[in-house]
């Protein structure tokens, strides 16, 4: 057998080998369990008043972190995965920070002040901001 086509079967094995370690380890990697994590405590507003002044500047200090955030429900819905959404109220009517429930967090009512802890995962400018994977503290 010539040496070519013995490199070429070796590559594809090391390929296939490395692509189904890879796989594995994503499949298998831990969820983040947000209530063990340590979260920085803010309000609604001053999260709002952070992305809208310097959003690079709040990406660095907000982004993919534990975020325990405090506010007025402005609507509370349900998302296309069957998840509760609350709408924290801003001093801007057009921009809310949209936080989703991981499990359900009973009934809500617009106008109510709560706590909500969950993963920053965004900032849509002239939007909102995005937080995921949240439970209800009070």
């Amino acid at each position: 057998m010539k040496l070519w086509p013995k490199v070429l079967l070796i590559a594809i094995s090391v390929a296939i080998i490395t692509g189904g370690v890879i796989a594995y380890r994503i499949f298998t990697k831990p969820h983040r369990d947000v209530t063990a994590e340590k979260a920085v405590t803010l309000t609604a507003q001053k999260l709002f008043d952070a992305f809208k002044t310097n959003e690079a500047n709040a990406n660095q200090l907000y982004l993919d972190k534990a975020i325990e955030l405090s506010g007025e429900v402005m609507e509370v819905s349900t998302n296309q995965d069957g998840k509760a959404v609350v709408n924290f109220k801003t001093n801007d009517p057009l921009f809310v920070i949209n936080c989703t429930f991981k499990t359900n967090p009973g009934e809500l009512k617009v106008g109510t002040v709560i706590t909500f802890k969950g993963i920053c995962t965004g900032y849509i400018p002239d939007a909102n901001v995005v937080i995921n994977e949240g439970i209800l503290i009070k």
